[in-house]
Parts: structure tokens; C-alpha cells; sequence
């Protein structure tokens, strides 16, 4: 059974591309939506312009990633107050889907 999915992050082409072809963690600066309520450590979908490619663990809530979003790594101390993580969704936490979806 797969777990399911608390909310959506939406990201840009350049997040998607980062993800997809470098493996690498999805950083609040990549995020231009937040969809749903969820907290840290539920499982996220994460989508582009296309729709979903990947399912991952959220380290922060939707209501810091609201404020998070497009801002660099560093700035997560000065945009929420206090420290937090410098990624949204680390790569161990991710799965990316095959070309056909989550579904098969």
C-alpha cells in the first residue's frame, strides 16, 4: 500500500529538471505552490506544470512552506524566525515516478 499524500507542492522547471535528471533535494526556492494541509514529515506529492512525478517527506508544514516558497535555502531563519532545515524535501526522502505515473 502506499502511503498517502497530505498535500501537493508545486514546482518549477528548474526544480523539476533538478530533481528528475540530478537527484537532487528539493530546495524552498524551487517551490511556487503549496496545496493542502500537512505537517512535517507527512508525504507530499511534488508536480510541475505537467502534473505529479514524485512523492516525498515534507520537513517543513504547509503553512512554512506558504511563506518558504522561492526563497533561498539560506534565508529560512530570516523568512520564519527561526532555524529550520535547508531543504524542503531531502532526495533520500523522494521518489520520482517511471514516465507512465504514480499508477503504472
Amino acid at each position: 500500500h502506499a502511503t498517502p499524500v497530505a498535500g501537493r507542492l508545486t514546482v518549477d522547471a528548474g526544480a523539476a529538471d533538478a530533481l528528475r535528471r540530478r537527484g537532487a533535494s528539493l530546495l524552498p526556492s524551487g517551490v511556487v505552490g503549496v496545496a493542502g494541509g500537512f505537517g512535517r514529515g507527512d508525504a507530499v506529492e511534488i508536480a510541475d506544470a505537467d502534473g505529479p512525478f514524485a512523492r516525498g517527506v515534507a520537513r517543513f508544514a504547509s503553512a512554512e512552506l506558504d511563506r518558504l516558497r522561492g526563497h533561498h535555502s539560506a534565508d529560512v531563519e530570516a523568512v520564519l524566525g527561526y532555524a529550520g532545515p535547508s531543504v524542503v524535501v531531502h532526495r533520500d526522502d523522494l521518489v520520482l515516478f517511471d514516465s507512465t505515473g504514480p499508477d503504472g
